[in-house]
C-alpha cells in the first residue's frame, strides 16, 4: 500500500499522473460543492446539493486554467529561468484573466441553470460580484495546487541531492581508500625486503601474512563494512609483520578488550594510525623503540588508543605521515559525522592517538 501511495504521488508514469492530477481535482470539485451546498438555503436538501456540485463543476476549467498556467508555463520559462518580474506580472495577468472568467461563465452557463433549477439569483451574481468571487476561488484552488507542485520538487530535489552526495562520498571513499592500500603495501614489502636480507626463517610466514592482508585487501575492502575482528586480525598480522623486522629492538605491547565479535566498522580505519607509528615513530629510535596499542569496545562504542615513542631530538611529523591522517579524518567524516572523537597529541618523546567511535552509527553510501 506504501509503494501504491508513494508512486501516485511521485511516479513520472502517464497512468500514475493522470490518477494523482484526476484525484486531485475530484477533491478540489467533492470540497467545493460540499462547502457551497450550505450556502445555498433556498430550496430541498437535494436541490442546493445539486445546484453547488453542478456549478462546482462549471467553475473547475478556470481553475485549472490559472492553476497549470503557473504550474507548466509560467513557473518553467520564467521562474526557474530568473525571470522573475516577467513571471510575477504573468502571475498577475493570469489571475485577471481567471477571474475576469467568472462573469463569463456566470452569464453563459450559472444563470441559465439556476433558471432550470428554478433557483433565485442574488445580487451578488452581479459582475462585481462574480469577479471578486473568481478572484478568491481561483487564486485559493490554484494556491494549493502550485504549493503541491513546490513541495514535490522540493522532495525531488532532495532525493537528488542525497543521491549526489552518496555518490560523491563513495566517489571520495574509493580515493581515500586508493591512497591507503599502495602507502600499505609498500612499508609492507619494505618489512618482508629486511627480514629476506637478514636470511630470517620468519620470511615465509611473514609472505604468508602479507598475501591474506592482500586477500583481505582485495575481497573484504570493496564492502561498506567489515567485521570488526576480521579488521582487528589484519591490524595483528601487520604488527606480526613488523616485530620480525624489528626484532628485539622494539617493545610493542598490544591489549585487545570487549565485544569484537558483534561489531562491524569500515574497511582500513585503523590501519593508518598502526602505519604511522611504525614509519614515523619506531623507525625513528636508534636505541630501544616502543608502542602501546590499546582497544576496548563497550557496546558498539569504540575506544582506539595508540602511543607510540620518538626520538627526543625528533622533528615533528612529516608531511607524509600528515597527510596519511588527513585521509583517515576525511574518512571519519565521510563515514562517521557526528559519531567519532579523534584526538592527536604529539609532543617531544611521544605521539598519541586517541579515537573514540559510535560503530553503529555508520554513514554508508548505500544509506
Amino acid at each position: 500500500m506504501d509503494r501504491f501511495f508513494t508512486a501516485l504521488v511521485l511516479s513520472p508514469s502517464p497512468r500514475y499522473r493522470l490518477g494523482r492530477h484526476f484525484l486531485f481535482w475530484f477533491v478540489c470539485w467533492a470540497f467545493n460543492g460540499f462547502i457551497y451546498g450550505f450556502y445555498y438555503m433556498a430550496g430541498t436538501a437535494h436541490n442546493k446539493f445539486l445546484i453547488s456540485y453542478t456549478e462546482s463543476l462549471i467553475y473547475m476549467p478556470q481553475h485549472m486554467f490559472l492553476s497549470y498556467g503557473i504550474i507548466y508555463l509560467i513557473r518553467p520559462y520564467f521562474f526557474e529561468k530568473e525571470k522573475y518580474w516577467t513571471g510575477f506580472m504573468l502571475v498577475v495577468i493570469f489571475i485577471l484573466l481567471t477571474a475576469l472568467g467568472s462573469p463569463i461563465t456566470n452569464r453563459l452557463f450559472i444563470i441559465p441553470f439556476r433558471e432550470y433549477m428554478n433557483y433565485p439569483i442574488k445580487n451578488q451574481y452581479l459582475i462585481f460580484y462574480s469577479f471578486m468571487g473568481g478572484l478568491r476561488g481561483s487564486t485559493t484552488i490554484a494556491g494549493f495546487a502550485v504549493a503541491i507542485k513546490l513541495l514535490k520538487s522540493w522532495h525531488l530535489k532532495k532525493v537528488e541531492n542525497e543521491k549526489l552526495g552518496k555518490e560523491k562520498a563513495k566517489a571520495e571513499l574509493e580515493i581515500l581508500k586508493g591512497q591507503i592500500h599502495p602507502h600499505f603495501m609498500f612499508n609492507t614489502l619494505n618489512s618482508i625486503y629486511s627480514l629476506a636480507l637478514k636470511k630470517s626463517d620468519q620470511t615465509p610466514e611473514a609472505i604468508l601474512k602479507l598475501s591474506q592482508l592482500m586477500r583481505y585487501m582485495l575481497t573484504e575492502c570493496s564492502k561498506s563494512v567489515v567485521d570488526l575482528k576480521t579488521e582487528i586480525e589484519v591490524l595483528q598480522n601487520y604488527v606480526d609483520l613488523e616485530k620480525g623486522r624489528f626484532g628485539d629492538r622494539l617493545d610493542i605491547s598490544v591489549s585487545i578488550q570487549g565485544d569484537i565479535d558483534h561489531n562491524k566498522i569500515a574497511p582500513l580505519l585503523l590501519l593508518p594510525f598502526l602505519e604511522n607509528s611504525f614509519k614515523h615513530g619506531a623507525n625513528e629510535m636508534i636505541e630501544q623503540a616502543w608502542i602501546s596499542l590499546d582497544l576496548q569496545v563497550i557496546g558498539s562504542n569504540l575506544k582506539f588508543k595508540l602511543i607510540n615513542g620518538r626520538p627526543s631530538d625528533a622533528s615533528p611529523y612529516p608531511e607524509s605521515a600528515h597527510v596519511g591522517l588527513q585521509n583517515v579524518k576525511k574518512r571519519l567524516a565521510l563515514l562517521y559525522p557526528s559519531a567519532h572523537e579523534l584526538r592527536i597529541h604529539e609532543d617531544e618523546d611521544s605521539f598519541m592517538v586517541i579515537l573514540t567511535l559510535s560503530l553503529d552509527r555508520i554513514k554508508t553510501a548505500e544509506g
